[in-house]
């Protein structure tokens, strides 16, 4: 018999105790899964099978469909996802859920619902016997009390157990209805009732519950507090370290996401202030030439009426003056008509000049890291710009670019160049020396040297490396073959062609096979030196 609190509890998602996660209702025949998640038996029936593991091995269909019975189905739990086996004998071989069964009750008296007579099932229960554990209606209540073997039986009214706030409920056995489990089955591991005992568990050795309660219990509580709290903490940590990751990690993406709004912000702004700096500077050069041109129209003007003025007094003159006249002004007129600028173009004369910006030659740079330092037989490059007076870079080409590289000790020695003109100002300048030693790079602008021309150019010979092995002999590096070769003079008898240890010529030290060089950071030795060195080792004097 067990005393039953009236309060309403929760699982952890929310619902309350009594009720299924499955159908939302309260509990129909709850059982107990291998998980330990408690489900309606009806709920448990309708979970599609994971997987169906047969006891033996069936030749055809109807021998599988004769043991059906036989068949042991796995379901994940809809809570937990975990894989959990279902008795042969389906949802109803899992134990039942008291716990739910005693939250179900608890759940309808605190939410005042109807309760039915366990007896006639017809009538709403009023009273509630303690000792059979039977909710009865008026008429079973005073039934109840006219039998001789329940008139002793304590009844209580329903309303009186809601305000003492507790209940008393036995768990009854299922094979007989109406005897309370009070016995452990210890072979069997059962809890039984007194029938149970005196029939199906005769020669079993059954002990009431109370003295077998403590050492069962004590058995879960130590592994509930030896094994599975201290995981449960550990869990809860773990649990709480994700979850602060979680909120470090929504930090630490908010923070960039700021900083790339902040980046876009001042890159707009910075593209924005460049865009105001070019339009100032684009009124600037307007006001500039503005002031230019009206500068160059006023003078134009100003030549115009000089021109027109000289030209009509001197029609008049010649139209109007006498000989004597013409004779006496002649001087002056001539000398003002001389004068006065003018020019022809295409045959239209020409008065005044428009300036523009010109190239300043001491302005011009030359730019590249081929201007000091090349690679035999490699193409070097730099660039010219070229600036004027003002340092400000030419948006035109077409100008007389001329550059030459000389070699300082060969005078006859020169390289040929190519100079592209990228019509923006700058001039691309390609070589390829094909000697090593200094050169002087002339880089001329109208027959002008820019600033640091003749300049002094590095050219060195290309590093030739190794294509062979760094080994102790060619014997030892081919595994023995008796083709292999070897650049060092070392020989081997019994028809191999490359050195080994101990034999003559060796170096007696590892070297390359490529060119017996004994040195291993150097570079190849080309064949014209291994030409020169006798199989003695001896260098001869060859024409190189």
């Amino acid at each position: 018999m067990r005393k039953i609190s009236l309060c309403k509890q929760q699982h952890a998602g929310g619902l309350p105790r009594a009720v299924c996660s499955v159908c939302k209702h309260l509990y129909r025949e709850p059982k107990i899964l291998p998980c330990l998640h408690t489900f309606c038996s009806d709920c448990i029936g309708q979970l599609e099978p994971f997987s169906v593991s047969p006891r033996g091995r069936f030749t055809s269909p109807e021998a599988a469909e004769q043991h059906r019975d036989s068949l042991s189905f796995t379901v994940l739990c809809p809570e937990c996802d975990t894989e959990v086996d279902i008795p042969q004998s389906g949802p109803a071989g899992l134990s039942t859920d008291h716990l739910a069964l005693d939250e179900v009750f608890l759940e309808t008296l605190v939410s005042d619902g109807p309760l039915g007579c366990d007896l006639c099932g017809e009538g709403s229960a009023e009273s509630r016997c303690e000792v059979c554990s039977l909710n009865l209606c008026e008429f079973c209540r005073q039934a109840h009390r006219r039998q001789k073997r329940t008139a002793s039986h304590s009844v209580q009214a329903v309303t009186e157990l809601k305000a003492r706030g507790r209940l008393c409920r036995p768990v009854l056995c299922s094979l007989h209805p109406g005897q309370e489990l009070r016995l452990f089955c210890q072979p069997c591991d059962l809890p039984v009732c007194l029938e149970c005992a005196a029939t199906l568990h005769r020669d079993h050795r059954c002990c009431p519950t109370h003295d077998v309660i403590d050492r069962h219990g004590d058995r879960i509580r130590e592994l509930v507090s030896a094994r599975l709290r201290p995981r449960l903490e550990r869990l809860e940590d773990s649990l709480q370290k994700v979850e602060i990751s979680q909120e470090s990690l929504q930090v630490r993406v908010d923070e960039t996401a700021n900083q790339i709004r902040a980046f876009a912000r001042e890159y707009a702004s910075a593209v924005e202030a460049h865009c105001l700096s070019l339009l100032r500077r684009l009124e600037e050069i307007r006001a500039q030439r503005r002031n230019h041109l009206l500068l160059q129209g006023a003078q134009l003007q100003q030549a115009l009426l000089d021109v027109r003025g000289s030209v009509e007094f001197a029609e008049r003159l010649l139209s109007c003056g006498s000989d004597a006249e013409i004779l006496s002004a002649k001087g002056v007129t001539l000398r003002r008509l001389t004068s006065l600028p003018a020019g022809e173009v295409e045959g239209y004369p020409l008065v005044g000049l428009i300036l523009s910006r010109t190239v300043d030659v001491s302005r011009c740079t030359v730019e590249g890291e081929g201007l000091q330092q090349g690679t035999v037989a490699q193409q070097g490059h730099f660039t010219l710009v070229c600036r004027d007076s003002g340092g400000e870079r030419l948006a035109r080409g077409g100008e007389q670019v001329l550059v030459s590289v000389i070699h300082k000790e060969k005078k006859n020695c020169t390289v040929e160049t190519i100079v592209v003109d990228n019509s923006d100002g700058s001039y691309s300048v390609s070589y390829r020396p094909e000697e090593p030693g200094e050169y002087s790079v002339w880089v001329c602008v109208r027959a002008q040297h820019v600033k640091g021309s003749p300049f002094i150019l590095n050219v060195q010979r290309k590093f030739r490396q190794h294509n062979g092995t760094f080994h102790c002999c060619s014997f030892c590096s081919s595994g023995g073959a008796k083709e292999a070769r070897c650049g060092c003079p070392g020989t081997m008898p019994g028809g191999f062609k490359g050195c080994g240890h101990g034999h003559k010529g060796h170096p007696g030290k590892p070297h390359w096979s490529c060119c017996g060089n004994t040195a291993e950071k150097s570079e190849c030795l080309p064949q014209s030196i291994l030409a020169a060195v006798s199989p003695h080792r001896h260098l001869r004097t060859v024409e190189l």
